[in-house]
């Protein structure tokens, strides 16, 4: 690709399948890209990590390649905006800023077995029932969220107590105060600045499951696990003053403009700017989002408020309904060799008129809510001598549509508005098969963008907002390029047939509970 503008913005997604990064210039137009493939590690069952020293390499090494894409130099870069995965987390020492350990994933059960004792414990009941008297007295939903408190796996606030009780390095950096501790963003950010910011964005911070998006701080739930608050960061909003990135890695320092969560990216990048804007992120997993705007939604059916962002002065809220499988699935389906290439998955699941009583459960980290289970098995149930390989990938791919629906389900019950559409954005939403699915069962259109990787292109625009390549929110609406719309049908018996596998599937899944 050729350069075509004297400013460019570096945008770098970080994932948990892909490092990714998109050089941009004030057209939003992309330049150069590059990407690269993560590396997991499994070295328990249950265990999920990132070797720090592997992850910061690729990053530095998908930057360097996007500019080399774009035919750009480094000193053309104006700013660069960063997305990451969320609720991962690591440790290091504060004097030498060496890791104590790889990074703990979001997709990570290592806690499991900790986190069923402490969710047993007088400490957690007492809690809950002080809650409950609350919410019984005042009726504040704030309370009646926290009588129903329970720490998940997905929370960073279970795992990290398991890291505190079973690793002595930790422990021992605590107790000389030598000890801090970040979730993805607040770790990148050290590294790249030279370990001169000690910082987490607010949207990443309201994801940990210990920091209070009503209060705004590390509060009530971070005392009540007895977190160790002397070691976090200081939450910023998404367009802080980061710093610049050491001029030792590029030649040249780059301010970072702008950090945001990954699913707050998405949402910023699909121009969901108003009050009740829906959009949906299949990406590793699949995660459900609307626009609350500056109102917080307390949320007592397993919906989570977060932050969606704090631009300035503004402050946005977001309800979330997550799935911690979506992508991970179609990637199993190619290491299994169900499939030669995850990309013809839609073309085999089309191939057969239904999934020939074939259903998936798909419970590779737990099922999120409405069931919020994390003991469930996974697999098929259903297979005949007449099952073909298209029925099993037919079935894997309703399964992601159905546990999608079923948020947005929660969501109708839990908000009492109106919606008209939802976005869809991440890698899987490039299966036809799943959004027309989804349109069907939901009953709404399913609108995709030009571009799949919408978290690249949330931190593009905020960047360009701060840098002055846009003046507004109504500019990047201008910008917004639709692909494709995908209408439900009106076809009653192929409604008729989908709600009947629904119930069917939703049957199934109850088979699967307590599997561990």
């Amino acid at each position: 690709m050729v350069g075509d503008c004297r400013g460019c913005i570096a945008a770098l997604d970080v994932g948990t399948t892909t490092v990714r990064c998109h050089i941009l210039n004030s057209s939003a137009q992309t330049i150069g890209t590059a990407h690269k493939k993560v590396t997991l590690h499994y070295p328990h069952p249950g265990w999920v990590e990132m070797d720090p020293d592997e992850i910061f390499a690729d990053i530095l090494q998908v930057i360097k390649t996007a500019v080399e894409n774009a035919n750009i130099t480094f000193t053309q870069i104006e700013s660069l905006g960063i997305s990451t995965q969320r609720a991962t987390f690591i440790t290091w020492k504060k004097d030498t800023g060496e890791t104590l350990h790889n990074f703990v994933t979001w997709k990570d059960l290592r806690a499991r077995e900790y986190l069923k004792v402490l969710n047993n414990s007088w400490r957690m009941a007492f809690f809950r029932y002080a809650a409950s008297l609350m919410y019984w007295l005042t009726g504040i939903k704030k309370f009646g969220m926290a009588s129903k408190l329970k720490i998940m796996s997905s929370h960073v606030s279970g795992r990290f107590l398991w890291v505190l009780e079973n690793m002595q390095a930790v422990r021992d950096a605590l107790e000389s105060d030598n000890l801090m501790f970040g979730t993805f963003d607040t770790w990148l950010i050290y590294k790249l600045t030279g370990s001169r910011r000690h910082v987490t964005d607010i949207s990443n911070a309201s994801a940990t499951g210990f920091y209070d998006p009503f209060d705004l701080n590390w509060g009530t739930v971070a005392k009540l696990l007895k977190i160790p608050i002397q070691c976090l960061p200081k939450v910023v909003e998404n367009d802080f003053d980061f710093g610049k990135v050491d001029g030792t890695f590029f030649g040249t320092p780059i301010q970072i403009a702008c950090v945001m969560a990954d699913q707050s990216s998405s949402m910023f990048g699909s121009c969901c700017f108003a009050d009740n804007d829906l959009k949906i992120t299949l990406g590793t997993g699949a995660f459900l989002n609307v626009n609350t705007a500056g109102k917080i939604h307390p949320s007592l059916n397993g919906m989570y408020p977060l932050i969606g962002w704090q631009q300035g002065q503004e402050l946005m809220y977001m309800c979330e309904v997550p799935c911690p499988d979506a992508g991970s699935l179609i990637e199993w389906l190619h290491n299994a060799d169900l499939v030669p290439d995850a990309s013809i998955t839609s073309q085999l699941a089309a191939s057969v008129e239904d999934n020939g009583g074939v259903f998936f459960i798909p419970a590779f980290s737990g099922l999120g809510p409405p069931h919020n289970n994390e003991t469930a098995g996974t697999g098929f149930i259903g297979i005949k001598p007449t099952t073909k390989k298209e029925h099993m990938v037919r079935a894997v791919l309703e399964s992601i549509a159905y546990r999608t629906v079923l948020c947005y389900e929660l969501l109708k019950k839990e908000r009492n508005s109106k919606y008209h559409s939802i976005h869809i954005d991440g890698g899987v939403s490039n299966s036809n098969f799943i959004c027309q699915l989804i349109a069907d069962l939901s009953g709404l259109p399913i609108i995709r963008l030009e571009s799949s990787e919408i978290s690249v292109l949330g931190v593009a625009y905020l960047s360009g907002l701060k840098c002055g390549f846009w003046e507004s929110k109504e500019d990047l609406m201008n910008l917004k390029k639709l692909h494709d719309v995908f209408k439900p049908t009106k076809d009653k018996n192929i409604i008729e047939m989908y709600n009947k596998n629904l119930k069917s599937w939703m049957a199934a899944v109850k088979r699967f509970y307590s599997w561990y």
